[in-house]
């Protein structure tokens, strides 16, 4: 049987979103983009007050426990007009960005702009940049 474990590598704060993450075999940064959002739908208190009995609760993953893999979620280097997230988000669903982007736009209109406007840069922030060099090496 899988338990649930804080985790000790894939922490922002307590390791309760890692955890979750780990225990899901899905990459932690969505987790917390999720949390993010409902957590400002809430008003905040509600999902802080869950965070922090989380935190007290989940026991932290031992030292000796193997680390999991899973397909990791980064913004574009390449693709990307702004900050890389909406082709980011495409190339780890292997959807073309141009239906991702869409979709975010017509989201964006119905919501009023600014909740979506939010919503990228709050991803911005918290998805990493795929690793990688900057440099492109012309072959002749």
């Amino acid at each position: 049987m899988r338990k649930l474990y804080r985790s000790r590598s894939n922490k922002k704060l307590a390791g309760v979103l890692g955890g979750l993450g780990e225990y899901w075999k899905i990459d932690p940064t969505i987790i917390r983009l999720i949390f993010l959002i409902i957590f400002f739908i809430t008003a905040i208190f509600p999902f802080l007050i869950a965070y922090i009995i989380a935190a007290i609760i989940i026991p932290l993953e031992p030292i000796t426990r193997k680390q999991r893999k899973y397909k990791v979620l980064y913004r574009s280097r390449k693709n990307k007009f702004i900050a890389g997230v909406l082709a980011g988000i495409s190339e780890f669903l292997k959807i073309d960005p141009t239906i991702i982007r869409l979709i975010f736009i017509a989201i964006m209109i119905l919501t009023g702009f600014a909740p979506m406007i939010f919503a990228y840069i709050v991803a911005w922030i918290v998805i990493p940049e795929k690793p990688g060099s900057d440099i492109e090496i012309e072959i002749k």
